[in-house]
């Protein structure tokens, strides 16, 4: 029997204040968590720099069974990685186009991006091992597990069974 994650959106709307506490102070930490690293100076770079990680790893998350040798941080191989381009991170963000193209040209600059030949932007190869962005995600899942915990007392996340 599987479990499936599910949301309440009656128990949401009787819990709208405190639910958006805790989302909100996960957004907060987040951002706080990249700044304090160097890898993005501001919430409009991280919105940029986390669509662009997003979009290039979309082909990967949608396989059913995702090779196990890719599910940790070992380097992809670059048929795997999607490009993105800046229409599509201005439309994915809802930024203006003008503030995605500069935005993305300073992270070039600063290596965190790269113009792929594909076209679009990508990470750079091996970024999450050569930047110790795995470490990053440390001080963050204490905050994930608090506020998964807090939505499910609150009802308005949920575990449904499937059979």
């Amino acid at each position: 029997m599987a479990v499936k994650v599910v949301t309440n959106p009656e128990r949401m709307a009787a819990n709208w204040r405190v639910a958006m506490f805790g989302l909100a102070n996960l957004f907060l930490t987040i951002n706080r968590t990249f700044q304090n690293t160097g890898i993005v100076r501001n919430p409009t770079e991280l919105q940029i720099y986390l669509t662009v990680a997003v979009a290039n790893i979309q082909k990967l998350v949608r396989e059913r069974q995702i090779p196990e040798e890719y599910a940790g941080t070992s380097i992809l191989p670059r048929e795997w990685v999607i490009p993105i381009s800046r229409n599509a991170i201005a439309a994915a963000t809802g930024l203006p186009r003008e503030t995605v193209r500069r935005h993305i040209e300073k992270l070039i600059e600063r290596g965190l991006l790269v113009q792929d030949d594909r076209g679009g932007v990508t990470l750079p190869e091996g970024l999450v091992k050569n930047m110790g962005i795995e470490a990053t995600i440390e001080p963050i899942m204490p905050v994930v597990t608090r506020t998964a915990e807090h939505l499910i007392r609150l009802g308005v996340v949920d575990r449904e069974h499937e059979e």
